[in-house]
This record gives structure tokens, sequence and C-alpha cells, in this order.
């Protein structure tokens, strides 16, 4: 295994991190104001971050540094669109699944797309063709949400 792939590994186990504190924090928030407004709000606020790195960095680098295509600009508004649905999303079944099963579903859902766009090769990657050892991978998932399901006594 190379360096960057290692540090790719770090960087995604640090990125989990930080959505499994964003989750907690948006599904307290989602408790007291209600799912959608903590969808809208955190959005906003990360929008509002957002602006003012863009604006320093049109400063620093100049204007031309954020030329981009209109499609491609299409692209983030949907990105940007579905960050409202996944806050949404989030605060909302971590609170009526719990944390451990929520978040599991989630990676399981983005597992289930990873394993399509990979073998369509949509993200640039070539593609990796659909194997039963990723399948029953998928499955391994979906048997571990099984486990964490709460149990009555």
């Amino acid at each position: 295994m190379t360096n960057l792939v290692l540090m790719g590994i770090f960087a995604a186990l640090a990125t989990g991190i930080a959505i499994g504190i964003q989750s907690t924090l948006s599904s307290r928030v989602g408790s007291l104001i209600g799912y959608f407004k903590t969808g809208v709000l955190m959005n906003a606020i990360g929008g509002l971050i957002a602006a003012l790195i863009f604006i320093t960095l049109i400063v620093i680098k100049g204007r031309a540094f954020w030329q981009i295509s209109g499609t491609t600009l299409v692209t983030l508004i949907i990105a940007g669109a579905l960050g409202i649905m996944i806050v949404t999303g989030v605060s909302f079944s971590i609170q009526k699944a719990g944390m451990a099963v929520a978040m599991a579903t989630l990676i399981l859902g983005e597992m289930i797309l990873s394993v399509i766009v990979d073998a369509k090769g949509w993200a640039g990657a070539p593609p990796i063709p659909i194997t039963w050892s990723r399948i029953i991978g998928l499955l391994v998932i979906a048997a571990g949400i099984y486990l964490l399901l709460p149990k009555k006594s």
C-alpha cells in the first residue's frame, strides 16, 4: 500500500469522525427546532462560511481562480441542494433509529451507490466490476446493521 493510499484512508477516517460529530449536533438541533429548519440553517451557515473563504481567495488569488463552466455550476447547485436533504435526513434518522443504526445505514446507502458508481466508472476512475465479494461486503454491512438494532429485553 502506498503512502498516498494511506493518506486517503486516514483522511476518510477523519472525515467519518467529522460526519459523526456533525450528525450528532444536527440531531440535537433537529430535536429542538425541527429537522427541515436544521437542514436549511446548517447549510446556510456553512454557505456563509464558504462565502467568506470564497471572498478571501478572490482577494488572494484573483477572479480567474474561480472560473468554472456552466455544466460544473449546475452540478455544484445539485450537490448543494442535496446537502439540505442530507442534513435533514441525518438529523431525522438519528432521532428515530439511534446513532449507530442510522450512521451504519447511511454508510450502507453510500456503499450501494458507490458500488454502482464504481461499476460504471462515473467518478472518473476506471470501472470496477460488481463481483460476488463486493455484494457479500454489502450484505455483511446489512447484517451489521441488523445486529446494531436495539433489542427489547
